[in-house]
């Protein structure tokens, strides 16, 4: 059952959880109107933590937004929040998103109860998601407790990723993933979350829409009623062949992929003849066997570097993978280790970081450090993916629309995230910079302008492109200086 924002519940007098406990603090005012899904939900369903299939419970969903787009994709969702939908029932799901909640709460005592809560009521998978440290000014704020009370009377706790890392560990007695800087996932099962970090690492290599005109070009195809009349299942076979690198197993096929097979009276073996001959060549299939056995290695690599507990029991998709493209994971840990001794080979690091330079993955600045869109870290080779990985572990991904910088001398990663791609001078408001000797993290305030256009992915217009011309000429700037300070 989904949020009404408008018919507005009243607090029920013997309500503890959530609850307006001081006048001054008016929790519900920082619910916010969404027009997308929020960033943790979003993760989620990027990294297929949510699919068909999954149930959601969003505890404390403010105005009901994510509940909404989830229920138009077909998702099963639910939710609960003390002002807005009080009366809903607190159930269990397969996912349950504590999403900025916590941050909200004054109460220290109070933030463990809603968080224990969540756990109790989470099968699989628990979100949690906080404001953190340097994301926003709290200049002219009133401190009130551990945080903050704002202009508009609600109250807001700034996290460090540390901190709240802690805070889930402590109460719900598992170690959380870092999903993101604030976004850290919980898992009740090892190979739910041994399945959920290799998928991150594998990123978003298929797309099916070029499986279909490759299929389109070649003509009559061997078996034409056939492939005809399955044509979607034959492209969810082809994605699911292209991201494991092999070709899937009958339990690893979605069922509705299974359904149409069996209505057209195909069977699974004949689907996957079919799917070899229409929609991918053997050199495609070699390209996805290369890349998933790099990113088994970097996966592991970073397993054994994060003293990793739950890497000796992966998920029954990725025993095939290690089977097929290993034989055993007792060599694909051996060669992951190999592979990790890259990280100290300074040479190898460097040469790495001049090859996606030159391949126009990113740009070196004037001091040597690596600058991309985080949308083509995925392309990156091996040794910087890894770089990028251990990153990721104590700070979660950066945001969609950030560039990264890599700094293999101070063995430092930096995340940048862009306010507006599409304005003349994008600008970054903060910057969360992870170093990987101290095995720290910092999220500061920053006000800088890209003048690089090709550092970002998207071609710039030609607005862009002029005004970039401009500024490098006033201010006699070389084609190294990629970002400078807003004055």
């Amino acid at each position: 059952m989904a949020c009404n924002a408008r018919q507005r519940t009243p607090r029920s007098a013997g309500a503890t959880l959530l609850t307006i406990q001081a006048e001054q603090v008016q929790r519900h005012r920082t619910a916010m109107v969404r027009h997308t899904l929020s960033q943790p939900m979003s993760l989620m369903v990027q990294h297929g933590v949510i699919q068909a299939g999954v149930t959601v419970f969003d505890y404390g969903c403010g105005q009901g937004d994510d509940l909404r787009a989830l229920a138009a994709a077909g998702i099963v969702a639910a939710g609960w929040d003390p002002h807005f939908c009080a009366d809903n029932p607190r159930r269990s799901a397969d996912v349950v998103n504590l999403g900025f909640v916590l941050n909200v709460i004054e109460d220290v005592g109070e933030r463990r109860h809603a968080l224990e809560a969540a756990w109790v009521l989470t099968g699989r998978v628990l979100a949690v998601s906080t404001m953190i440290v340097g994301q926003v000014p709290t200049d002219g704020l009133r401190l009130y407790r551990d945080g903050y009370l704002t202009s508009r009377d609600t109250f807001q706790k700034y996290f460090s990723q540390p901190e709240l890392r802690e805070l889930i560990s402590s109460t719900v007695g598992k170690a959380p993933v870092s999903a993101a800087p604030g976004i850290f996932f919980v898992f009740r099962e090892s190979e739910d979350e041994e399945e959920f970090l290799l998928r991150r690492r594998i990123g978003r290599r298929a797309s099916t829409l070029e499986y279909r005109n490759q299929r389109e070009r070649r003509g009559r195809s061997l078996q034409p009623a056939a492939s005809e009349r399955i044509i979607e299942a034959l492209e969810a076979l082809a994605e699911l062949t292209l991201l494991r690198g092999r070709l899937p197993a009958a339990e690893e096929v979605p069922s509705a992929v299974l359904e149409q097979l069996a209505r057209e009276r195909v069977s699974l073996q004949r689907a996957l003849d079919l799917m070899l001959q229409e929609q991918l060549s053997p050199e495609q299939l070699d390209t996805a066997a290369a890349a998933m056995r790099e990113d088994l290695l970097v996966h592991y690599a970073l397993a054994r570097l994060n003293r990793s507990t739950t890497a000796e029991r992966p998920s029954s998709a990725m025993v095939r993978d290690i089977r097929v493209h290993f034989g055993s994971q007792r060599e694909v840990m051996a060669a992951a280790m190999d592979y990790l001794l890259a990280l100290g080979d300074e040479n190898r690091v460097s040469a790495a970081m001049a090859q996606a330079a030159e391949q126009d993955m990113g740009r070196l600045d004037q001091k040597g450090r690596l600058l991309l869109d985080v949308r083509r870290s995925d392309e990156l080779p091996g040794v910087l993916r890894l770089y990028l990985g251990c990153a990721a572990y104590l700070a979660g991904e950066p945001d969609s629309d950030s560039l990264v910088r890599i700094d293999s001398a101070q063995r430092n990663v930096t995340y940048l995230p862009l306010e507006d791609r599409k304005v003349r001078f994008p600008i970054a408001n903060s910057a969360t910079s992870v170093d990987l000797k101290r095995q720290t993290m910092r999220t500061h305030l920053v006000r800088r302008m890209l003048i690089a256009k090709s550092v970002v992915l998207k071609a710039r217009t030609r607005a862009q492109r002029e005004a970039e011309t401009k500024v490098r000429k006033e201010r006699v700037l070389a084609d190294t200086v990629l970002m400078i300070r807003v004055d």
